[in-house]
């Protein structure tokens, strides 16, 4: 029995509205030789019924339904557990791929046989319809052999736009449970240390922006103990990439001031300092730490949280 090229992996929960969008684009692909495994994640909606509907019009639609993990790691691991594909490509149940999304990954991944896993460009879409082109910080190749530089500046890289060799998970393991938000995140610093990245200088997936994704509510409650998970994880990784390790300590300050935890905030900002002393960005920041209040509004007005 000859196995699909690609697997692709729908992670959802509670998103029976939008989940119909997102398997419309997958079937949807210029490139059809794969499967579709919707792993739900503990749903109260009607996901199983949207996702029924489909698979009488595809047979190649796989329907898992777990219980609540409370996070993205598990629903996706139990896709790659469930799947047989020789490259396994995630799409966030909110999102959607544009038509040439495996096409152009596909050829990427079998063009340059030393990468692991790709990404793209992506169009960010507005609750008020709005549209605004994100490009990652790297475009093309991006060797292993500069891994530093690239734990250095992540950007922002949607689980949507990437797709996976199965030989980078049979390398360096899964996505990491005991990581809510930052699973993916974790995934990529581990990934780019065994393989190439490529990313792909084109928009092709739209990238749905909620009002409850733009507010960010407190989204440093959750952040502060992922980033000192982290921060132990890669404690040896660190000694290596300081500048990586003061970036993270750097965002860690902020998360606690944001929080009320000045002591910590400070503390966390200090040792940023320490490790990357020439990046004379953090002593302005150090300054403001003496003014909480002002700072926080700042940081609100330029994040537009609120």
């Amino acid at each position: 029995m000859a196995y699909p090229k690609v697997s692709v992996i729908i992670p959802t929960y509670n998103r029976a509205n939008l989940l119909k969008r997102a398997i419309e684009s997958v079937l949807n692909q210029t490139f059809q030789d794969f499967e579709l495994i919707v792993v739900d994640d503990g749903s109260t909606d009607n996901t199983k019924e949207v996702v029924a509907e489909f698979q009488k019009r595809d047979p190649r639609i796989k329907y898992i339904w777990q219980e609540n993990s409370g996070g993205p790691a598990k629903p996706i691991n139990t896709g790659i557990k469930n799947s047989k594909g020789q490259y396994i490509a995630i799409l966030e149940s909110d999102d959607e791929w544009l038509p040439e999304k495996l096409e152009k990954h596909i050829e990427i991944l079998e063009k340059f046989k030393n990468v692991g896993l790709v990404s793209c460009c992506a169009f960010r879409i507005f609750p008020d319809g709005k549209k605004k082109l994100y490009k990652p910080p790297y475009l093309g190749i991006f060797e292993k052999t500069k891994w530093k530089i690239f734990w250095e500046k992540w950007g922002i890289i949607s689980l949507s736009t990437i797709i996976i060799k199965r030989e980078v998970i049979e390398k360096i393991g899964m996505f990491d449970e005991k990581l809510k938000a930052g699973a993916d995140v974790d995934f990529y610093l581990r990934a780019i240390k065994k393989f190439d990245f490529y990313f792909v200088n084109k928009p092709l997936v739209n990238y749905y922006e909620s009002e409850e994704s733009l507010s960010k509510k407190m989204f440093w409650k959750k952040w502060i103990p992922e980033y000192e998970y982290m921060l132990e994880k890669y404690k040896e990784d660190f000694k290596k990439a300081k500048k990586a390790k003061s970036r993270l300590l750097r965002t860690l300050a902020t998360c606690y001031l944001l929080d009320g935890n000045f002591k910590k905030g400070i503390k966390y900002l200090i040792e940023a300092i320490l490790n990357y002393p020439t990046n004379f960005r953090l002593y302005p920041q150090l300054l403001l730490f003496l003014f909480p209040s002002f700072y926080k509004k700042i940081l609100f007005l330029k994040r537009k949280l609120f």
